[in-house]
């Protein structure tokens, strides 16, 4: 070899070296957070301008009866957070950002389905069913890059990944409701997917070096040994208080709006004053909730249960004004749950398992809205036997027991999540050379 050669050997090796070195202080710093945070927030315009109208879509232009579409969002309910704990396994198996990119790229063909799909059931379901499996990949693997980044801190970045959903919520249906307006729904559809398939592109080249997997393979059977953690089981139990109080926004609140005989725009603008109390609240208390420790966190989640119920107990009151206040009181409630839920699941995880984990905070969140939906029935009981006072104080109780049961658990869930926080970092010392 000349010294040309062996020089020019030595400069292609520095080049690479540097080329991995970017790489490496991208992927330990705040980058995979922003990446994740952007892409969510387009990604899920794409999402609210066109699922909130898909109903309409299927019942007017697809012929679909009112039991079928009933059906299809079951189904879309079903995969998208049923499917959360096979997702979770998978991003701590094969790496969270490979298993983003995947649901990504599964939400890209479901959408181009949907953009020519036509009368047929079996079609619709078939691409409800993709929507609902890319999503479930899609949320975890987000969340548990986020969960893992290097900086920024874990519930500071969660909180503003919330926010993010919520201006996605904001503006998409604005979008959807002009598509819809002008017959161009199908090219929402088409646009949805492009926004996917961009987000997919970004986060294969940037999150590249995110690809890390644990030593030893994450077993299948994980998926059930994680049902022995009981600190885990506690706390998704009272997971399941918080995210069916959430659900009211889609179930009791226009429902009361309906009872009170009110306009149903209103419905429209209390959802977008949800999302805009929930984006200002969350910027707010995200770096306070982050200085705080595991207890503290613990206490700002038994909170959340008390403002979440007591909100809504405000809806007691006949009027637009205690509706209102009703949703800016729940708005914060949920922007305290939102802000150290997942951070307390991510807090509990073994190292290598925290996808799992969150997969399981993600039932819980399932578990939530399909108790939420038989609300229904309950709200019109109470309503025709003049009793709708006993629905919005049992709504109060769930969340005051949700407080209870957490202030009860407060010791042992902390100190489970500073046991093992501690044993992972031990265990991360123990790795470096």
């Amino acid at each position: 070899m000349t010294v040309e050669d062996e020089t020019g050997e030595q400069d292609g090796k520095s080049a690479k070296n540097a080329k991995n070195a970017k790489g490496t202080v991208f992927t330990e710093g705040r980058g995979p957070a922003y990446v994740v945070i952007l892409g969510r927030f387009t990604t899920n315009i794409g999402f609210f301008m066109v699922i909130p109208f898909l109903a309409v879509h299927l019942t007017r232009h697809a012929g679909m009866s009112s039991l079928q579409t009933g059906l299809l969002f079951a189904l879309l309910e079903f995969t998208r957070r049923g499917l959360g704990i096979p997702a979770g396994w998978a991003s701590d198996r094969f790496g969270a950002s490979r298993v983003l990119v995947l649901g990504l790229l599964v939400e890209v063909v479901a959408y181009l389905v949907f953009a020519v799909a036509g009368h047929g059931f079996w079609l619709w379901a078939g691409a409800v069913a993709l929507i609902g499996l890319g999503g479930s990949l899609n949320n975890n693997g987000s969340r548990s890059v986020l969960a893992s980044a290097k900086s920024g801190g874990v519930a500071a970045n969660l909180s503003r990944y919330y926010v993010s959903i919520n201006g996605a919520a904001l503006i998409g249906p604005l979008i959807g409701t002009a598509l819809m307006a002008s017959g161009a729904i199908r090219a929402g559809f088409v646009v949805a997917a492009a926004l996917h398939l961009a987000f997919a592109v970004v986060s294969a080249v940037l999150l590249r070096g995110m690809h890390g997997t644990n030593a030893t393979p994450i077993r299948p059977a994980a998926m059930a040994e994680a049902l022995r953690d009981r600190q885990l089981m506690v706390f998704c139990g009272l997971a399941v208080g918080g995210w069916f109080l959430i659900t009211q926004y889609r179930i009791a609140l226009p429902l009361t709006v309906v009872d009170q005989k009110l306009s149903a725009d209103l419905v429209g603008l209390l959802t977008a004053g949800n999302a805009v109390v929930v984006m200002i609240a969350v910027t707010l208390v995200g770096s306070r909730i982050e200085r705080r420790g595991t207890a503290g966190r613990l206490d700002v989640f038994a909170l959340s249960g008390v403002v979440l119920g007591g909100g809504w107990l405000l809806c007691a009151v006949d009027g637009v004004s205690p509706i209102v206040a009703s949703v800016i009181v729940t708005s914060v409630g949920e922007s305290l749950f939102c802000g150290v839920v997942d951070a307390i699941v991510a807090g509990l995880a073994p190292p290598g398992r925290i996808g799992l984990y969150l997969g399981y905070s993600t039932m819980a969140w399932g578990a939530g809205g399909v108790l939420g939906g038989f609300i229904a029935g309950g709200f019109d009981l109470a309503a025709d036997h003049g009793a709708l006072l006993l629905f919005w104080l049992v709504l109060a109780l769930i969340g005051a027991g949700s407080a209870v049961g957490t202030r009860a658990a407060r010791t042992s869930l902390a100190g489970a999540v500073d046991r093992r926080q501690a044993a992972a970092l031990a265990e991360a010392d123990a790795a470096r050379p």
